[in-house]
């Protein structure tokens, strides 16, 4: 009482006792603080598909339309490209179901000039930008239409003339970039911000936690946009982390945080429009978690039923859970909606995706010489050895590749 009776007379009664932390007060017994409070979910359609009492729907019939189309393709392709890849007509991919509302509504919030560093579960986003099913299949067969130049792991998508990075395949070193650039338009004094989306997962690895204290201490023009769907490939959040989810993580770092239904349309389109309202008019970093759930498997190398069980996916999946199911109960509702928009948007989109496939498989294979490209300006002389060797090895071994599928080669 005596040292907070000398800080009142001394007119600092708000001054923090020691530098770097905002306490005011000392204590005589110990007292040790966990948590600042609930973290509230932000929620404004039930799953119903009606919006709770005072929500009108943010956005234009138009966008809204345009919005759940994404979302159905973003399904359908997933559905087919995973069918291919246990064909063998692709190596690798990866779903997104049950998360299409997390990537395309927050996408639909976000301006086009914002710089977006994505994760791997993201082609909602990507669709709503441009992106269309052929440069999805190019991309997963790594031929020559592909814009990686077939360097990359399949679903690793960009789309860099709407300002979209390429899908790193190392899980979290993008985040830290995107600090970076918010950094700069904040000194630009560019309205502008960098948008990081990444899982619950990414979010332990130092990377995150790098870019989080990055962005807080220089008030880097930056979004971290986090999913958090309940599993980091086979580990359950239960497993990963004890604190209140990556919510928390904000608040330990100064930032502003705001939780949100995953699953609801307007309420992610919502809290992501008010989360880069607050970044680029107080030139400061929000983090945004998006509570939702990853239906499928990792990827198609993984078995989730190895580590769930039916009945916890099946809870996740009746009406209205789902985000498809609850913004289409929504349009119905409206009117706007019906079986037969339905079937017609599905089998377009089945169409799409299957004449990308078949245009896909008739291009060739990216030129192998492309592995030793666009780094260098000038080719090292190590990269300039095994670049070398490989064609040595090619023109030694013809007859044992199918060497007419390479283009150049």
């Amino acid at each position: 009482m005596y040292r907070r009776a000398a800080l009142r007379g001394t007119g600092c009664r708000h001054a923090s006792l020691y530098t770097g932390v905002k306490s005011v007060s000392h204590v005589t017994v110990p007292e040790f603080k966990r948590d600042v409070g609930e973290f509230t979910v932000l929620q404004q359609m039930g799953t119903d598909g009606k919006p709770l009492p005072g929500i009108e729907m943010p956005f234009s019939w138009e966008d809204a339309i345009r919005m759940y189309e994404c979302m159905v393709r973003s399904s359908v392709y997933d559905v087919a490209l995973n069918e291919m890849q246990r064909q063998g007509r692709i190596t690798f991919y990866c779903t997104n179901h049950g998360e299409e509302a997390a990537s395309t509504a927050s996408g639909a919030a976000l301006e086009l000039e914002d710089m977006v560093w994505p994760q791997y579960r993201e082609l909602g986003m990507f669709l709503w930008r441009g992106l269309d099913a052929q440069h999805v299949v190019d991309c997963c067969m790594g031929n020559e239409g592909d814009d990686a130049k077939g360097r990359a792991l399949p679903v690793h998508y960009m789309l860099p003339n709407a300002n979209v990075q390429v899908v790193h395949a190392v899980l979290g070193t993008h985040i830290a970039q995107a600090p970076g650039a918010g950094y700069a338009y904040k000194l630009n004094g560019e309205k502008r911000c960098a948008v990081a989306y990444f899982g619950d997962g990414a979010a332990s690895e130092g990377d995150a936690l790098s870019a989080l204290n990055y962005a807080s201490v220089l008030k880097s023009q930056t979004i971290f946009i986090c999913r958090n769907n309940g599993y980091s490939i086979s580990t359950p959040v239960s497993d990963q982390y004890a604190g209140d989810g990556i919510a928390a993580r904000g608040a330990a770092f100064d930032i502003p945080t705001i939780r949100i239904d995953g699953n609801d349309v307007f309420a992610v389109y919502n809290g992501v429009k008010a989360a880069r309202k607050h970044c680029v008019e107080n030139s400061e970093p929000v983090l945004v978690e998006l509570m939702t759930y990853r239906v499928g498997d990792h990827t198609t190398s993984d078995n989730s039923s190895a580590y769930r069980t039916d009945v916890e996916v099946q809870g996740k999946c009746v009406d209205g859970k789902l985000p498809i199911d609850r913004f289409r109960l929504y349009l119905e509702g409206s009117g706007k909606w019906n079986a037969e928009l339905e079937k017609e948007l599905r089998g377009k989109a089945q169409k799409e995706i299957m004449a990308a496939m078949k245009s896909g498989e008739q291009k060739l294979r990216a030129n192998p010489t492309e592995m030793f490209t666009d780094m260098y300006d000038k080719m090292p002389w190590h990269l300039q050895e095994q670049h070398d060797a490989m064609h040595e090895h090619i023109r030694n071994n013809r007859d044992r590749y199918n060497v007419s599928k390479y283009r150049g080669l």
